[in-house]
């Protein structure tokens, strides 16, 4: 019999065994799952699609969506849920607004908590295939994430543009390697899960990124109600800070800290040139709530929406980026974002190294950026975006146009491949 200490000794040493075997074993299953769930759909006429909606910033699928609605074979419904990591007031509150939001647009929505009961996915709305907007779990209730519905075929399309260079939380938690398809930007996300996640990409497709549909296709007159009335043309500027305004390993983009009270001197000083319009990251808010509390947050944020020449938006931005001159962030998706519309944005940046926090596609849209490092930086850009200097228009353009622009229609793309994958029986490609 082994002793206690030899077990011990060996219990690293076959830690790393166990955990394959582990991993091997749960992957098995999924793929007999998602194989038997494929199989039924072959020849059904109608595929139930359910989206698993958070929060509007982050719906990015509005028009596999739409597409949907249009098609003979799909029957797509939203169902908002909750969100459960700052309390049941702001679950609730979230929910209301994302609902809203759907409600406007004609969609077919369900609330996932009525305020007694919660929806039961599978017994309520059948689903032969679920959407998810967000990998994260302990964000989403628990009885929504992934590994509840190992019997029907999951899908994720990021809610972001993926920058990060934390591998591990873009493209390899357990979530990612459970999935039926992830549908991914570009073949330099595809070559990132080759490389660092566990199932090598096998449910990698790549379509390109159907969030930037709506800046790149918009058609008609984008509103321009976000932006308050003027009596002179002034220059319109979106700030954008992140939230994350605590320091950890996994992700510290945020200076807003740094340039809260700057940038309402800034807001002061260019009046008369300059209509700046606040939007935060939609958790920014929950986490100045505990750092600074109820009461300055709040009057943070209210004056935003009263000063003369700036508005506070939350929710959807298309239009919001569309009618705007220019950009000053920290935010995550919105740096590959907005070099789509091909205007003068600036990354505020916070003393870490950049190759620390970005992938080398994000490294290389920020050679078109304009880097803040001081207040003095920041300043001399609203300079120059008041007076029309912008000197890297030129490449800027030539990279717009020749590398971050899609091959096709995203959505399109993602339509397609359901379709082919369900009529030609194709569990993974790759």
């Amino acid at each position: 019999m082994m002793s206690l200490g030899l077990l011990k000794f060996f219990k690293p040493v076959f830690r790393p065994l166990y955990q394959s075997i582990k991993y091997h074993t749960e992957v098995y299953k999924v793929q007999s799952c998602q194989r038997k769930a494929l199989a039924k759909l072959k020849d059904k006429p109608k595929i139930r699609c359910v989206f698993f909606a958070l929060f509007e910033e982050i719906w990015k699928v509005d028009g596999v969506y739409r597409l949907m609605m249009d098609h003979p074979r799909f029957d797509p419904v939203i169902l908002v849920c909750p969100i459960v990591n700052y309390g049941y007031d702001n679950m609730i509150s979230r929910m209301d607004q994302c609902y809203t939001y759907f409600k406007r647009k004609g969609y077919n929505v369900i609330k996932a908590f009525d305020g007694v009961r919660y929806t039961d996915v599978d017994k309520d709305l059948s689903p032969d295939v679920l959407f998810y907007t967000n990998p994260y779990r302990g964000l989403i209730d628990d009885r929504y994430y992934i590994t509840k519905f190992s019997n029907t075929l999951t899908i994720y399309v990021p809610y972001y543009f993926g920058e990060w260079s934390n591998y591990q939380w873009m493209c390899n938690l357990p979530f990612h390697n459970l999935l039926w398809r992830y549908y991914q930007e570009t073949p330099f996300h595809k070559k990132y899960s080759q490389h660092y996640s566990s199932n090598k990409a096998r449910n990698v497709v790549v379509t390109g990124y159907p969030g930037i549909e709506k800046l790149i296709n918009s058609k008609g007159n984008p509103s321009i109600k976000v932006w308050k009335e003027s009596d002179t043309k002034k220059k319109r500027i979106i700030w954008a800070p992140h939230h994350t305004i605590e320091e950890n390993k996994d992700c510290y983009y945020s200076c807003f800290l740094r340039y809260s009270d700057f940038m309402i001197k800034m807001v002061q000083k260019y009046s008369g040139d300059v209509q700046f319009v606040f939007k935060p990251h939609p958790l920014l808010k929950n986490k100045l709530e505990k750092m600074w509390g109820k009461d300055k947050t709040e009057f943070y944020y209210s004056l935003w929406e009263t000063m003369p020449n700036t508005s506070l938006k939350d929710g959807d931005y298309s239009d919001l980026f569309l009618t705007s001159d220019a950009m000053i962030h920290d935010s995550g998706s919105f740096l590959i974002e907005y070099l789509f519309m091909n205007k003068p944005v600036m990354r505020t940046l916070n003393n870490i190294p950049l190759e620390n926090e970005f992938n080398p596609f994000a490294l290389k849209c920020l050679e078109y950026y304009y880097l803040a490092n001081s207040e003095q930086d920041i300043e001399q850009f609203i300079q120059n975006v008041i007076n029309g200097v912008d000197p890297l228009k030129e490449q800027r353009t030539k990279f717009v146009n020749e590398v971050l622009m899609p091959k096709g229609s995203p959505s399109q793309n993602i339509i397609d491949d359901i379709l082919d994958s369900i009529d030609n029986q194709i569990l993974y490609r790759n």
